[in-house]
């Protein structure tokens, strides 16, 4: 009986060892588990890919090498009153020069897109030059003139594009689209110096500045390839056509001319009509006529998506 005390201490001694014995394993699991659980997270991606937008903006220039179907200007000279007159084509003609312009657009499908434009065709100037003999041996004048013409025209352009070929990095595409035009100027000025073979010089400037224009209708054709630079970048080069025309409605002409130190102005204004009078003054009418601004020529320039 004197035993028993110290037989149940060692028994509860061992329970105990025992029991943390029994509980090292699961807590090592548990350690284990946890770890592993971080790791996974850890490793598992944060966010999902952003899509790309079907809106873009876009910005290009464009210079024309050709001018099909615009009225051909010549230059006139004469070395000698005896001599014939001869003439040579100008190579400038309006609708050549360059243009720029700004553009929104929105991809529709997989093979089309819509969009509208804003171009400014700034030109070249058309300068023609005339060095002649007019009158009879009696009353004999040399006439030398040079003409400059310039235009300026600010288009709107609506167009869809259709892509004709795919890839992930370029696309070839073809695009149509109709041409409106505002004529933002439209100028002559003429330099003119008349010498007689008797009495005193004329110099003359002359200004005709068309101050009323139909609109510029026509329509607009484009070959290119576009192609990635980055996520939201892109850049093309095309080939555009532009088929373009205005009516003249009125110009008012104004010519300063200095002869002996003595200067006087003449100032009139014709309206140019589908039928009128002839004999109509103040102003006069003549009949109407088309401008014709056709260009051929390489564009390039840059796409955003935002």
């Amino acid at each position: 009986m004197k035993n028993q005390p110290l037989q149940l201490l060692v028994l509860i001694g061992l329970l105990v060892r025992v029991s943390a014995t029994q509980a090292q394993p699961a807590v090592n699991a548990t350690s284990v588990n946890r770890t592993d659980e971080s790791a996974i997270t850890e490793t598992a991606p944060r966010q999902a890919k952003a899509t790309e937008s079907s809106v873009y903006i876009k910005a290009y220039g464009f210079y024309s090498l050709l001018t099909p179907g615009t009225q051909i200007n010549y230059n006139y000279s004469q070395s000698q009153s005896s001599l014939p007159n001869s003439y040579q084509p100008v190579k400038t003609r309006l609708g050549q020069g360059p243009r720029a312009g700004i553009g929104l657009g929105l991809i529709a499908s997989d093979f089309i897109n819509v969009g509208i434009d804003a171009d400014l065709l700034f030109g070249t100037a058309l300068t023609t030059n005339y060095d002649v003999f007019v009158g009879s041996d009696s009353n004999l004048s040399r006439y030398v003139i040079s003409n400059t013409t310039t235009l300026k025209v600010l288009s709107v352009i609506p167009s869809v594009t259709f892509k004709a070929l795919s890839r992930p990095s370029y696309y070839i595409y073809n695009r149509l689209g109709l041409v409106g035009g505002i004529v933002l100027e439209y100028k002559t000025i003429d330099n003119r110096l008349e010498t007689p073979t008797k009495g005193a010089s004329t110099t003359s400037i002359g200004t005709a500045n068309y101050t009323k224009n139909s609109l510029a209708i026509g329509y607009q054709a484009a070959l290119g390839i576009q192609f990635r630079l980055s996520q939201a970048i892109r850049g093309f080069v095309e080939v555009v056509a532009y088929n373009q025309s205005f009516k003249p409605k009125e110009i008012q002409s104004t010519t300063v001319s200095t002869k002996s130190g003595i200067s006087t102005t003449q100032s009139s204004t014709t309206e140019y009509k589908s039928q009128g009078d002839f004999n109509k003054s103040d102003p006069s009418e003549q009949p109407n006529f088309n401008v014709a601004i056709n260009s051929v020529g390489a564009g390039a320039g840059l796409v955003v998506r935002f």
